[in-house]
């Protein structure tokens, strides 16, 4: 006969298997997500040092402050904008605008992806009493 702890004992299972199943797709989405900010890129004269170009040009000494103005100034406006445009409208070079959207976008995910843990976290019931 199955008593109510039983019952119980069954929802907390599936709870926790629901929690391990999200909590593993979360890390390989992450996982994609960082794989995808690592991108080799290799042709003739190059030899895959794109990850070099990148931080190369983040060391720029205005660099976090046009991303900022770019975050808060013309995103807002313009969501969709390309790196040509956005090199136009700022006075920046189109490599350094590229970089700078690439980052915003990457930064974005990152900041959903914490945002949807902090959630899933903040919907678990944990009572150790």
């Amino acid at each position: 006969m199955t008593t109510l702890y039983d019952y119980i004992g069954d929802k907390d299972k599936k709870v926790e298997e629901e929690r391990i199943k999200e909590e593993e797709s979360h890390n390989d989405f992450l996982t994609k997500i960082r794989k995808q900010k690592r991108l080799n890129v290799n042709f003739t004269g190059f030899d895959g040092r794109l990850s070099d170009l990148i931080n190369g040009i983040r060391t720029i000494a205005n660099y976090n402050n046009l991303k900022g103005y770019v975050r808060e100034n013309v995103l807002p406006d313009n969501p969709e904008i390309s790196y040509e445009k956005l090199s136009i409208k700022t006075g920046i070079q189109e490599g350094v605008a590229l970089v700078i959207l690439y980052d915003l976008y990457n930064d974005k995910l990152e900041e959903e992806l914490k945002d949807l843990n902090d959630e899933d976290v903040d919907d678990l019931d944990f009572n150790y009493d």
